[in-house]
């Protein structure tokens, strides 16, 4: 029966073949799948599509066969032309066999949909851009030119090579030593010295005869023809591997592949051990794994080794997704660097995992990539001279690698010698395999050495230190150069990449004119120091964590390259000076900015990418770093108040500067910028950057002239560097010395997105960002500052700047009721859509009117996240997929968030959390939250209420808390309990104990971390075995405060419901039982202690309801539809519930938020104002009581009505009196201090007198008698004698004693 599913499903593929061709530009025909290429049409196919795609790809032999031809190679990745660290190298090499014909063409189509569907797909462009890709179509060309179509057992002489050598039996065995000449193999000696070159850390080899996955090793010390298991000590790791790509293969993970020559074959989940299939002496993937520092598996794609052409789209589409997901597994484990103390990668280090008899070594700079499965791992990196040191318990979780770095400490011996330490490297010569001694390369993570470097070695450096420092730094590109060179930034940062509220942002720029390069070393080695310094300076350590710093060393890299070219050529340097000054399109760039009053200036392609970079962001302080003077200059024609400012930063930059000290003749003057034609320039077309800054955007910008030469010699950058670093950390520094603030808007404490800030007398305008913060730089001095907004009244401070400190100026701005904001209307507008949608036969009409997803199937858990990168990739405007802890057996838990303002939450908007999969055998849940969740993300942009509502909302879906328990269960299993706990047998409803951290469930802390304090406004949980609702409390004897509210929300799922709201539940195992509108506490149907609904309600006080889809747990997947259907509309529903809350803002007799006001409801459920004085809750339909409270304050007391067709608007909330400030207090206290004083004074004075002998000798007798009294006075604690006894320590000297 399967075989007819097969065929009708190939007959659907062809029929949408011109669908899902490739296309190419005009440069490559399109693929047709109609025909194999020969040696000249493959090497025509690949030389074109490496032309092409040359930006991304680059076509290389490693060798040749025996009759000559090449051994082509396709290198698909960022940089083709380059190695770059921090980029894990990945093989796949097909038709080692002559005869077997498939896998040579599905890798040309591989290296064409890899190429042609980059910037496209966004998984594919992940791949390009973090991996580095060879493909080898054919390793035997000699082979495959005499092989015909059609032959599905192959020939023994199409098989070999020209000299009849098996190629896969020709590699060194690790049992018997080789015999093969290799002056017979030419093919395996350049794929040898190409796997020792380039130590991939995985690999792919593509045969046919078969249709399995087979890993090694594929030999045994006895070579027993089959049935003896020949494991690796990775032998769990490759299982994984070969599973990977078996069960992405329809026909593969069947493990029936029913070949002529043995149609009984069966292969357990697709995958075998090659010894335990059948043993093969001297092959590829044991020399990979032995030899090479490579794990590679072996996959036979088909029974027929040379299939007709009128299969090969058949066969892509079976192969095509299997072929990309094992290319993902380059980036499972650890990965990292081994650097000495000073910076120097150590080449050939090893790296050891305790428990696994495996090494790995490091590559040439000094990284290495160790694939492990999730689990805790102790890792030990060592190299010759070296100590070796070991980090413990090191945690891999599934689906990214965890980053490890070590720094190894020289030995006392290795100090003391002035020769390097040698380590040993397998090289392959003419006949035999020899070990040789080479000397070792200079690595290339290494502390910069100052000279003048190229593009590729810059752009190697700033990869380098990217992934080297991934934690403080991110690399991007604001845009590509005429000649398609990319106009790098490094961001260093905490957090790097990601909008912080709170940290200002500064830029640099160098290399604006191609020949003025100080600026490009100098900014480099700006990158290198901050990145070493970060956690050792104390000021480097803070500004990376408080400030968002973006360096762009070359603005011009086509007009340094020619510059480069011109230095070596030995020019005058009256020519040196104009060559590679301008761009490609020789167009000076530095006055290529717009001017308002031209608009006829041709903007070029590196201007416009600076231009929209600084636009996109809310840089406070750039300096461009250039040479041809000294100093430091700013705009022409600015206002007193913003030159006082330039003065005070050009002063400051002098003071730290060493070189600025002695004056020289370039130096421009320190108390007005100048501009002079120093070199002949292009005629000015536009404007500098400086100006254009200044007019256009928040930025103040500068240039710093470092260097009276353009391009000073190599050998004085360090002093350059020397001279000028403090200068340029101080630079930075100077951002947090100015004025910085918040607009909000004054009735809700929401921020103000581009609200403008002006200083009176100046007409540079700064803008708020999406949070409502702005940073205005200003001298020290008094000011005036004005803030407004569209559709708010404008509203003015004074204020004084010092020089040590930040001055922080808040605007809460009252809204202007003579004319609405746009905001105002939207949200008004968006109010009326909800309120449309409440009614339940509207909300049904709409959600039936929505792009249905369809896709309802079971999925394994790694289905599951696969299709939740899927989601991820396709959406990430919306949607971003990040993992809460790891399961027992170490699966990940994720969390899907879903929203419009994913970079910037906003306090306004309602957080809703959607669970399922508490219980693993519960499997209906994790399967409709998911449909759920692509309805949302495939109607975002196309439907305008999903638009809105995704938007204004943050939706988190959880969609299997217990990913172990759901692998166990299985379906059909309407009531059994396999799977329904975790790993460790714990039912995870009863593990949530919040008191003593008693938990100690991975899954448990996962969910409860998630929880505490974040805000959620209602959470929703699917579960399965029953048809009906609950509400907290699930522990018995026990009342919650809010239940109405509870129980209205419950009611409100089960009265969507078509059939749970009727709580005539008759499940076949149970007696029927009646359930009023299907709502039932939690302890009612099931009382049991440490359930998620109640922690959620005690700590985060969200509340929860838990859903029961159906009588059974595990019901077969015919009837996921039906119940999408029933619960599609009660799940919208609960969305819209969210938005149906009170919220409102607390604030003070002058509008100020008061952050720790209490909201008490109804006299029982207290509500918490957050920093903001912002507070929400949910509340049932009705009349509710508030009464707020906060110290010292007076309560306030106030009436809301809560409607179950309307949304209720924000409320404010005012305390009519202030509490007691601080002087006053102070005031009172010392007073009361200054009494106390003046009482016991007068007290000892009369003590001192005869008067009061007596009540001194009672005192002096009372301490005689201590002990007995003691023991008399510890029977209260409160006892006022307590106090009059002396301890053994204490002297009779008291002064109170004193005479």
């Amino acid at each position: 029966m399967h075989i007819l599913l097969l065929i009708l499903q190939n007959i659907l593929i062809l029929s949408l073949h011109q669908t899902y061709g490739f296309k190419h530009s005009n440069d490559v025909n399109d693929e047709t799948f109609t025909e194999y290429y020969n040696y000249v049409d493959l090497t025509d196919r690949l030389q074109s599509l490496s032309k092409t795609y040359a930006h991304i790809c680059s076509l290389s032999s490693i060798g040749q066969s025996v009759e000559g031809r090449e051994l082509w190679v396709m290198r698909v990745t960022t940089s083709p032309s380059i190695d770059v660290p921090g980029k894990p190298r990945f093989k796949y090499v097909g038709n080692i066999h002559g005869d077997e014909a498939l896998s040579r063409q599905l890798l040309v189509y591989l290296i064409e949909y890899l190429l042609s569907q980059y910037d496209r797909d966004a998984r594919v462009s992940e791949l390009v851009d973090r991996t580095d890709i060879y493909i080898m179509p054919s390793m035997n060309p000699d082979g495959f030119e005499k092989a015909e179509e059609g032959d599905c057992s192959g020939r023994g002489e199409v098989r070999y090579n020209a000299k009849h050598h098996d190629l896969n039996r020709s590699f060194p065995d690790q049992y018997e030593p080789s015999t093969s000449i290799l002056n017979d193999i030419p093919e395996v000696k350049a794929v040898m010295s190409w796997i020792l070159e380039k130590k991939f850390v995985l690999s792919g080899s593509l045969h046919g005869g078969s249709v399995v996955a087979s890993y090694p090793f594929d030999d045994s010390s006895s070579h027993k023809t089959s049935g003896l298991y020949s494991s690796t000590a990775d032998d769990a790791l490759f299982r994984y591997l070969a599973q990977t790509y078996a069960e992405n293969n329809p026909i593969m993970r069947m493990g029936e592949p029913h070949c002529p020559d043995d149609p009984n074959k069966h292969f357990k989940d697709g995958i075998t051990n090659g010894a335990e299939w059948y043993d093969v002496q001297g092959g590829m993937q044991d020399y990979n794994y032995l030899k090479g520092n490579c794990f590679e598996v072996t996959f036979e794609l088909s029974c027929c080794k040379y299939p007709p052409a009128s299969q090969l789209y058949i066969e892509w589409v079976n192969n095509k997704e299997a072929l990309l997901l094992y290319m993902q597994n380059a980036h499972i484990g650890v990965r990292g660097f081994v650097m000495t103390r000073s910076g120097l990668g150590l080449q050939d280090a090893t790296i050891s995992v305790s428990g696994i008899d495996h090494n790995i070594t490091t590559w040439t700079f000094g990284d290495y990539y160790r694939l492990l499965l999730p689990g805790i791992y102790d890792l030990t990196a060592s190299a010759p001279g070296y100590l070796p040191k070991t980090v413990k318990e090191v945690p891999v979780v599934e689906g990214k690698p965890t980053v490890l770095n070590f720094t190894l400490e020289e030995t006392e011996e290795a100090m003391v010698m002035s020769e390097p330490v040698l380590s040993e490297q397998t090289t392959v010569t003419n006949e035999v395999f020899i070990t040789t001694v080479p000397s070792t390369p200079k690595s290339q993570i290494q502390s910069l050495d100052f000279r003048h470097h190229s593009y590729d070695e810059m752009e190697m450096f700033l990869q380098l230190f990217s992934a080297v420092y991934s934690s403080i730094t991110y690399l991007y590109s604001a845009g590509k150069s005429v000649q398609g060179k990319n106009l790098y930034v490094m961001e260093i940062s905490t957090n790097p990449g990601v909008s912080q509220q709170g940290k200002p942002e500064v830029m640099f720029v160098g290399n604006v004119l191609g020949n003025e390069v100080i600026g490009r070393e100098i900014l480099l080695n700006l990158i290198e120091y901050i990145c070493r310094n970060y956690g050792k300076d104390p000021l480097v350590t803070g500004l990376v964590n408080s400030t968002r710093i973006h360096i762009m060393p070359s603005m011009n890299p086509d007009g340094y390259e020619l510059a480069l070219k011109a230095q070596k050529g030995h020019l005058k340097v009256s020519v040196l000076r104009i060559i590679g000054h301008s761009n490609s399109h020789r167009v000076d760039l530095n006055t290529n900015f717009p001017q308002r009053t031209k608009s006829k200036l041709v903007i070029e392609e590196e201007t416009q990418a600076v231009i929209n970079w600084i636009k996109s962001r809310y840089f406070v302080l750039s300096a461009s770093i250039r040479g041809g003077f000294r100093g430091v200059e700013y705009p022409h024609s600015i206002d007193s108040i913003d030159e006082n400012l330039f003065k005070y930063v050009t002063e400051a930059f002098y003071m730290q500067s060493q070189a600025l000290q002695e004056p020289q003749a370039c130096d421009v003057p320190r108390t007005r910028e100048k501009k002079a034609n120093r070199h002949r320039r292009p005629p000015v077309t536009g404007t500098d950057m400086l100006t254009w800054a200044y007019s256009d955007t928040d930025n103040l910008a500068v240039n710093i002239g470092l260097s009276c030469d353009l391009r000073p010699p190599e050998e004085s950058l360090s002093e350059y560097w020397e001279q000028n670093h403090k200068a340029l950390l101080q630079f930075i520094q100077q951002v947090h010395l100015f004025v910085r603030g918040m607009v909000t808007d004054a009735h809700t404490g929401k921020g103000i997105s581009n609200a403008t800030v002006v200083v009176e007398g100046s007409r540079h305008q700064v803008h708020t960002n999406s949070a409502g913060q702005y940073w205005r730089p200003l001298a020290p001095g008094s000011y005036h500052i004005i803030a407004s907004a569209p559709g708010y009244n404008t509203m003015s401070v004074s204020v004084r700047v010092l020089e040590t400190r930040v001055e922080q100026v808040d605007f809460k701005l009252d809204r202007d009721t003579s004319e609405p904001s746009l905001e105002e209307e939207q949200q008004k507008d968006f109010e009326k859509l909800v309120e449309r949608l409440l009614p339940v036969g509207a909300l049904d009409k709409f959600v039936h009117s929505l792009l249905p997803a369809q896709i309802l199937q079971y999925r394994n858990y790694r289905e599951r996240a696969e299709f939740l990168r899927s989601l991820t990739f396709n959406f990430p405007r919306i949607a971003r997929l990040y993992s809460l802890g790891q399961s027992v057996e170490f699966r990940t838990i994720w969390a899907l968030e879903i929203s419009g303002n994913l970079e910037m939450p906003q306090s306004a908007e309602p957080k809703i959390r959607y669970v399922a999969g508490v219980h693993g055998n519960a499997a209906v849940g994790p399967e409709l939250l998911l449909e759920f969740a692509s309805v949302l993300c495939l109607n975002y942009g196309r439907n305008p209420t999903i638009t809105k509502l995704i938007d204004r909302s943050r939706i988190l879906i959880l969609p299997c808390v217990n990913p172990d328990g759901r692998e166990e269960a299985q379906e059909g299993q309407c009531s059994s309990t396999e799977g329904y706990t975790n790993a460790q047998g714990t039912d995870l409803d009863t593990d949530y104990i919040y008191v003593g951290n008693v938990s100690v469930q991975p899954e448990t802390r996962a969910v409860m971390n998630l929880i505490k304090g974040s805000g959620f406004s209602l959470s929703v949980v699917l579960e399965g075995g029953f048809l009906m609702a609950t509400y907290p409390y699930d522990r018995p004897n026990q009342h919650p405060q809010n239940e109405e509210t509870l129980r209205y929300l419950a009611s409100l799922y089960a009265s969507i419901h078509p059939f749970m709201h009727m709580g005539n539940v008759e499940c076949a195992e149970e007696p029927a039982i009646e359930i009023p509108g299907g709502v039932l506490k939690g302890a009612e149907f099931n009382a049991h202690t440490g359930s998620l609904k109640d922690f959620s309600l005690d700590v985060d006080n969200c509340p929860e309801i838990t859903v029961y889809t159906g009588c059974c747990m595990y019901p077969p997947e015919s009837q996921l539809f039906s119940l999408w259907i029933e619960n599609r509309t009660p799940l919208f529903r609960m969305l819209l519930e969210a938005h149906r809350r009170l919220s409102g803002v607390v604030r003070d007799s002058k509008g100020r938020p008061v952050s720790d006001a209490v909201v008490v409801v109804n006299g029982s459920v207290s509500i918490y104002a957050d920093s903001q004085g912002y507070f929400t809750t949910l509340l049932a339909p009705g009349t509710h009581q508030l009464q707020v409270q906060a110290h010292g304050y007076q309560q306030e007391l106030q009436q809301v009505n809560i409607s179950s067709d309307r949304l209720t608007s924000p409320i404010v909330i005012d305390f009519t009196a202030d509490r007691v400030p601080l002087d006053q207090g102070v005031l009172i206290i010392a007073s009361a201090s200054l009494m106390s004083v003046l009482f016991c004074a007068l007290l000892a004075w009369h003590l001192r007198s005869a008067k009061f002998s007596r009540i001194r000798d009672g005192f002096h007798w009372c301490h005689s008698n201590r002990e007995s009294l003691h023991m008399e006075a510890m029977a209260s604690e409160k006892s006022p004698l307590r106090q009059e006894f002396l301890e053994d320590s204490e002297s009779e000297d008291d002064p109170f004693f004193v005479e």
